[in-house]
């Protein structure tokens, strides 16, 4: 049989190792809160230049190019084909809002100044 001493004792050693092992757990929650929090903080600094740099190298590929020409050619056609005002004006309004910030020196001479002439009048 064991004296109270000795079961005072343990019973202290199991309460202590149970505490250690919560304030492990809180301490082990702290920490992962406060790196999550550091990664947001990362991504709301680095996140818009990051994103900025990807869509920069976007505009610069070549099937982005090839694609905005072919979409002007397109719409070229059909405003030359369009035989009523209205349809001449909806379809510019459709080529200034999506060539609102493409850079017309990438375009052959013919298309750039078709585009220029929508945009600019002209």
């Amino acid at each position: 049989m064991e004296d109270k001493s000795t079961r005072r004792k343990r019973r202290k050693k199991y309460f202590l190792r149970a505490l250690a092992a919560a304030a492990g757990i809180v301490i082990l929650g702290i920490l992962m809160f406060g790196l999550e929090y550091t990664a947001l903080m990362w991504n709301k600094f680095f996140g818009p230049r990051k994103e900025s740099v990807r869509r920069t190298v976007f505009k610069a590929t070549r099937s982005y190019n090839e694609a905005k020409l072919q979409d002007l050619t397109r719409y070229r056609l059909q405003y030359l084909r369009a035989t009523t005002e209205e349809e001449k004006n909806a379809l510019a309004s459709t080529i200034r809002h999506q060539f609102a910030e493409y850079d017309e020196n990438k375009l052959p001479p013919e298309l750039r100044d078709f585009l220029r002439n929508i945009k600019y009048g002209g």
